[in-house]
């Protein structure tokens, strides 16, 4: 009964996942990137890239801590070295001697324990520096994520209120078309005013179809910035689309002062400079000698039978201090030396360049975010003039005193002035996203959703 039970409560959780995964969610922004830092490949290799650096360090370490082998083998003279006596010495003739046994076993326990080893204890100094890199990596990779969730999210919010828009002009604009043709029908219209209308229908249902392989595109770039890759996987459903399309609740940029020497960007780079500067230091190391402290004991057996070698041991030990230094190695470590200097020099070089470089992305995006509001500011009221200009015009056109002509005029203005309004809106957001991205605030951002 409980085995029949268990299989029930696995069928269902199985059939109940299934249905979840296709399903359409509905995710509001923060939920989105919630998901992609959780599920993201690239958050998964980031980690293991931290847990790499830390067994690194436990390798450092490892290398100036006692080393400890044993070793044995047994040996199968099968035929002994030959050694010859020069004649005179014990005779007149030369002396053909055998020395050994057949048989010979060896057992040998060895500790060495480095005391000083000026490279090892570098190696060891650069334990810190790469754990806080790959710390850095890990942040940077998730604010990447961040930074694409979010312009999909704001991408698929703003075609889909184009659509919206679209929609809307498409049916007031398929009333006139019907009116239009019963006028000329009726012979109180122009036929060619009905073209004309038609025309401006066909146009927005060519502008639809453009929308919607936009919202697609941007669908499928927001899966796959949330670590969603099943191609059947459908699309996410926008759970708080009244909040950004109300500019009063947009998250604002933080006040705080640019400092490029605080980035992202810029930590990972002194990072790196300074790893390349200890690999300097190692390299330039290996011209100090070393010392080391080592032990050993072991045994020895010696028979011309097999068993002998092991009933006739013979013990032995010895402690000391081993000395070592390279005296002239053709040059060799000089020119690796020289290489690791120019890389490190490179590296700074290159940091000042890219400082340089967040510098102007950061005053770019500064000029983006200021010339996008008062664009939005000014579109807002531009489609205001021209709702109220095409409402005039309607009326009129209505009432008889007004032409198709200038009703189309006005239709044309009022979609132009939501088209502009709604690609401003979709710019403040995004040159948002760019300013944040260059000052490594992305993580507070997404905290403030």
């Amino acid at each position: 009964m409980m085995s029949k039970m268990r299989r029930f409560i696995l069928f269902a959780a199985a059939f109940l996942t299934v249905q979840a995964l296709h399903a359409q969610p509905v995710l509001s922004l923060k939920e989105c990137i919630d998901f992609g830092l959780a599920n993201h490949p690239a958050i998964a290799v980031a980690r293991n890239n931290q847990e790499n650096s830390r067994q690194q360090a436990r390798e450092a370490i490892a290398s100036y801590l006692p080393q400890v082998n044993i070793n044995a083998n047994v040996t199968n003279n099968l035929k002994l070295q030959t050694n010859v006596i020069p004649a005179g010495v014990f005779g007149p003739e030369e002396q053909r001697i055998t020395f050994g046994n057949k048989y010979a076993t060896q057992a040998i326990a060895d500790a060495n324990q480095p005391i000083y080893n000026r490279s090892l204890l570098l190696g060891i100094r650069a334990n810190k520096p790469n754990t806080e890199l790959s710390t850095l990596n890990l942040e940077q990779t998730r604010q990447t994520i961040i930074y694409n969730i979010a312009t999909a999210y704001y991408q698929i919010l703003i075609n889909q209120q184009q659509l919206k828009l679209l929609d809307t002009n498409r049916a007031r604009i398929a009333r006139l078309v019907r009116v239009s043709n019963l006028q000329a029908e009726l012979g109180v219209a122009k036929k060619v005013d009905a073209k004309q209308v038609q025309v401006q229908l066909n146009n927005i249902e060519s502008q639809r179809t453009v929308a919607l392989n936009s919202i697609e595109v941007a669908q499928n770039a927001l899966n796959n910035a949330m670590g969603i890759y099943e191609q059947d996987a459908p699309p996410i459903q926008l759970k708080d689309t009244s909040r950004w399309l109300n500019m009063a609740n947009a998250v604002t940029t933080p006040g705080t002062a640019f400092r490029s020497n605080q980035t992202l960007d810029y930590l990972i780079q002194d990072k790196r400079i300074e790893l390349l500067d200890l690999q300097a230091k190692v390299l330039r190391a290996g011209n100090y000698p070393t010392l080391s402290a080592f032990a050993q004991y072991g045994f020895n057996g010696f028979g011309n039978q097999f068993r002998e070698v092991f009933d006739r041991q013979f013990d032995f030990s010895s402690v000391g201090l081993r000395f070592s230094l390279s005296l002239f190695d053709g040059f060799r470590r000089s020119a690796q030396y020289r290489q690791a200097l120019i890389d490190r020099d490179n590296a700074r070089l290159n940091q000042k360049l890219s400082q340089a470089n967040q510098n102007l992305q950061f005053l770019n995006a500064g000029s983006r975010v200021q010339r996008a509001q008062a664009t939005l500011a000014s579109n807002k009221a531009n489609l205001d003039l021209a709702s109220e200009v095409y409402e005039n015009v309607s009326l009129q056109y209505r009432q008889g005193v007004g032409s198709l002509s200038d009703l189309l005029n006005a239709e044309t203005s009022y979609s132009d002035a939501q088209n502009n309004y709604i690609q401003s809106m979709i710019d403040l957001y995004l040159s948002q996203l760019d300013i944040e991205r260059a000052n490594s605030t992305l993580e507070a951002y997404y905290q403030q959703l």
